[in-house]
């Protein structure tokens, strides 16, 4: 860090005072001139046809401007249900009026009927041949038949050779698996590698279990809002709360067919995200649609009860998990089998099942999954999307393996890390990462090593994985005749990304971090930039603002080298302007000297052009150990301690990386221990703040942060995303420090005092 001036400092940041003035605009504040507010019509049951939508009635009260349905969707792409409802809450058609109040009862008044169909909320019902089936002949194979499936398939290809007689025995195999045909499958991912059996049996220990996740909410503060206007040429402008402005307007292209040039959208300040506003379009096409019909600017925006029943939170799962090892300490084997909870779109997540694999040297692996799809509505990410789950299963179980053999779990941990050039999936190498530095720094700060436990007290430690995206960018900076410096460039700020690009080009243009202000566009204005999610921003805006900085930078040496009249090897940028080196006396000129010479020469004003696509990027670890106290008659858990570490590759902020560390933690602790959507025949029971439970301040530990710092190689000064990691370990290490405090395990998040009691009652204590 003494290497440096600005970068590696923790600053404030850009947006401080507006945000904390209330000068920042959020969705809710734009107004144009003539907006109306727009309401969407949703199905009030889970799952039925719809046999009719009657808008005659709510088309005759004063003050509806617009009424629009699927029929009025251009491109025919599915905005609103038409023939079927898959869950509670689904649009169904949406109203704009002149008054909010006269929205709301104009959606009352539009009549729907309905053919009410038989619900399915749980994913292993859904997966039942019993079970509704809800999007078409949406069945797969389970991991054994489909794996002998593949060979008779294979073998039927071979037209050379007759493979008739070993095609009769698979096929007669196939049938020791009735019951391994999955219904509703919305998406299946497999990985395989090493000898699995071979690895099981080889092992002295093996653990078996089934971990259940359930969905939760992002729980931003600022529920989803949008304004959109359309002119009279066709033109359209839409003021969003969004993670990905650029992503915003390609959705509204493709679903409504107007070309990217006729759409402009403009991005306003975020109330939280963490992935629920990641290129998810829930409010900003209903209201285009509403503005193109009625000719006036539309906005619509989600109540509190909408973010929980049409939100796209993360998704819950089950994971039966099964691990292998040796009795000193060597994994051998580890299979999974994963249904994730899909609700009415494909996805959910289930690639991230992969993660049971966690850091470890796990020669023999083998993981199926699957999405399911349920009468819920759609998931979408939230930070580090579907690694939590994964390694919560994971992480529990190596804490099951660590207490049969007999050894501590922080050294089990260590021993069985990768390492450097260790072998890793498509035939790479590990890379330098601080796997062992960052839990040895947790282990060391939580004191560990001696650590100590009165009754019912217990200590938990977990680490998680994550590997930072990364997209394409661009930006401008600018040097002003005062010196001064702006930066430009349309990436959505989302945890201090302004604050971090500004601390890079301050760093290499050698100004006062204050000296420079920077600027975010809308997509008619500013170059495009990727959605600020995955732990992205860091690493793409941070390279590409290093770029658009030294772009700047050899533009200046090389009118300070025409106006002082000397080679650029004999000059040097320091301290805001440049200088001849060993010049006697000492020769130098400011940087508004140079901008306001640049101005008259041939060349120009002095701009940098910043552009980035994509680099291999690192991984990350984070770490954490948990001390906790339960009473064991109340299943009450109270957090004593709460150490958390993170491999940053460098922090270019450290104030704003320990924000990070403690958000991500936070979030991770409330998951494990309270957060969970419940749902009912109807679906969602808890669509809102006051049966939701979310931590307040007298809920939460202190959460002491620790700073690793193992440079990835392509980030900017070696950092890498921060963002994701410090979720992913959380929920393990709660429920491996509450496994040490009482010595039962709950494997069914939240670990809800009444789960810890019954836990206790049936182990007999």
């Amino acid at each position: 860090m003494s290497d440096y001036t600005v970068v590696g400092q923790g600053v404030a940041r850009v947006d401080a005072v507006e945000k904390v003035t209330g000068a920042a605009q959020y969705g809710a504040d734009v107004h144009p001139p003539g907006m109306l507010y727009g309401k969407i019509v949703r199905s009030k049951q889970a799952h039925a046809n719809i046999l009719s939508i009657d808008t005659s009635e709510a088309e005759k009260l004063p003050g509806v401007k617009a009424i629009i349905t699927q029929d009025d969707v251009p491109s025919g792409r599915r905005v609103f249900a038409t023939d079927k409802v898959l869950y509670l809450g689904e649009p169904l058609a949406a109203v704009a009026a002149t008054d909010p109040d006269i929205a709301e009862e104009a959606a009352e008044l539009i009549k729907i009927e309905y053919e009410v169909l038989p619900v399915v909320q749980d994913v292993m019902e859904a997966i039942k041949a019993s079970a509704p089936h809800l999007q078409g002949d949406a069945t797969k194979d389970g991991p054994n038949r489909r794996a002998i499936s593949t060979q008779i398939r294979r073998l039927s290809r071979d037209k050379e050779n007759d493979h008739s007689d070993e095609i009769s025995k698979l096929e007669a195999e196939l049938e020791k698996y009735p019951d391994e045909v999955y219904y509703n499958i919305s998406a299946e991912s497999h990985s395989e590698a090493g000898d699995i059996e071979k690895g099981f049996a080889e092992s002295d220990v093996v653990v078996e279990d089934t971990y259940v996740i359930p969905r939760v909410h992002q729980t931003y503060m600022e529920p989803h809002v949008s304004v959109a206007s359309a002119d009279s040429s066709g033109k359209v402008t839409v003021w969003a709360s969004t993670q990905g402005p650029f992503a915003i307007r390609s959705g509204i292209a493709g679903t409504l067919g107007i070309p990217l040039t006729q759409i402009n959208v403009i991005a306003t300040t975020m109330g939280g995200g963490f992935g629920g506003r990641f290129g998810v379009i829930i409010t900003h096409v209903p209201a285009v649609l509403l503005s193109q019909k009625s000719g006036r600017p539309v906005r619509v925006q989600m109540t509190r009860e909408e973010e929980f029943t049409d939100g796209r939170p993360a998704p819950g799962c089950v994971i039966k998990l099964k691990t292998g090892a040796t009795n000193d300490g060597r994994i051998l084997a580890r299979q999974a089998l994963a249904f994730w909870d899909s609700g009415s779109i494909s996805g959910a997540s289930i690639g991230s099942t992969i993660r049971v694999r966690g850091v470890y040297k796990i020669p023999n692996l083998k993981v199926d999954a699957y999405g399911v799809h349920t009468n819920k509505s759609g998931t979408a990410a939230y930070r580090a999307p579907g690694t939590p789950q994964a390694v919560f299963a994971g992480e529990s179980q190596l804490d099951e393996i660590a207490e049969r053999i007999g050894m501590d779990p922080v050294e089990f941990r260590l021993m069985n890390m990768r390492e450097e050039g260790d072998p890793i999936p498509a035939g790479a190498t590990e890379p330098k990462v601080g796997y062992k530095e960052t839990l040895q720094a947790v282990a060391d700060a939580a004191g560990w090593w001696d650590r100590e436990a009165g009754e019912n007290q217990g200590w938990g430690v977990a680490v998680g994985d994550w590997t930072n995206g990364c997209g394409p960018g661009g930006v401008y900076v600018a040097v002003h005749e005062d010196g001064s410096v702006r930066i430009f460039h349309g990436s959505m700020d989302i945890t201090g990304t302004d604050t971090m690009i500004s601390q890079i080009v301050a760093e290499i243009l050698t100004v006062p971090y204050e000296s420079v202000t920077i600027r975010r566009g809308d997509t008619d204005s500013a170059p495009y930039s990727t959605g600020s999610g995955g732990s992205v921003v860091t690493f793409t805006m941070g390279n590409t603002a290093k770029l658009a900085a030294e772009d700047a930078h050899q533009r200046i040496l090389e009118l300070a080298s025409e106006r002082l009249n000397t080679n650029l090897d004999n000059l040097e940028l320091k301290d805001g302007g440049v200088h001849v080196v060993s010049a006697d006396p000492p020769k130098s000129i400011s940087l508004g000297e140079l901008a306001a010479y640049s101005l008259s020469t041939t060349g120009g004003p002095i701009v940098g052009k910043g552009s980035f696509a994509r680099q291999s990027s690192t991984p990350a670890l984070a770490a954490q150990i948990a001390k906790v106290e339960v009473d064991p008659g109340t299943g009450r858990t109270r957090v004593l301690k709460l150490v958390a570490s993170q491999d940053v590759g460098f922090a270019i902020n450290p104030m704003a990386v320990e924000g990070q560390i403690e958000g991500g933690t936070v979030q991770g602790y409330a998951w494990a221990m309270m957060e969970e959507m419940q749902y009912g025949e109807g679906g969602n029971i808890n669509p809102g703040f006051v049966d939701y439970r979310v931590p307040t301040s007298a809920d939460l530990p202190t959460v002491e942060s620790v700073i690793v710092e193992v440079p990835a190689p392509n980030g900017p000064y070696g950092a890498k995303g921060v963002g994701e990691p410090p979720i992913t370990p959380t929920l393990a290490t709660m429920a491996n420090a509450v496994k040490d405090a009482v010595g039962v395990r709950v494997t069914e998040l939240p670990i809800k005092p009444e789960k810890v009691v019954q836990a206790l009652k049936s182990n007999g204590h």
